[in-house]
């Protein structure tokens, strides 16, 4: 690299207001400790993602009423989701794939079938 080119590079103009001590509040550079003030309330509600997935539980625990099945069904299912098994409902693009298993289930679109019971000693009766 010649000079001129270093010397190009190094000779960048400075705007005045970017300069940090401008940038500063003068109440905040002094002595005196400055309280910020942070709006009461957000401008728009903010849905949380945990909640939706709460809401959705909720409905699908109105399908699936045992707690247990609920779960081993959906992971199941999250489990195809993940392997490249095609939603059998809408799905946006920020979804989970929990999300979408809870709404196959809401939708009635995804069910269950208990195996029957087969007796411990494993002999025919």
């Amino acid at each position: 690299m010649t000079a001129a080119v270093a010397a190009r590079k190094v000779n960048v103009p400075v705007c005045p207001t970017m300069i940090a001590s401008n940038l500063i509040p003068p109440n905040v550079s002094g002595e005196s400790p400055a309280i910020l003030q942070f709006p009461a309330e957000a401008a728009r509600p903010v849905r949380s993602l945990r909640n939706m997935t709460t809401q959705l539980l909720q409905e699908a625990a109105l399908v699936i009423p045992n707690q247990q099945l609920l779960i081993n069904v959906v992971s199941r299912r999250v489990r195809q989701l993940g392997l490249g098994h095609r939603p059998l409902v809408e799905a946006t693009p920020r979804s989970s794939l929990t999300d979408i298993a809870l709404r196959e289930i809401i939708a009635g679109k995804l069910t269950y079938e208990l195996a029957p019971e087969t007796p411990a000693d494993g002999a025919a009766s």
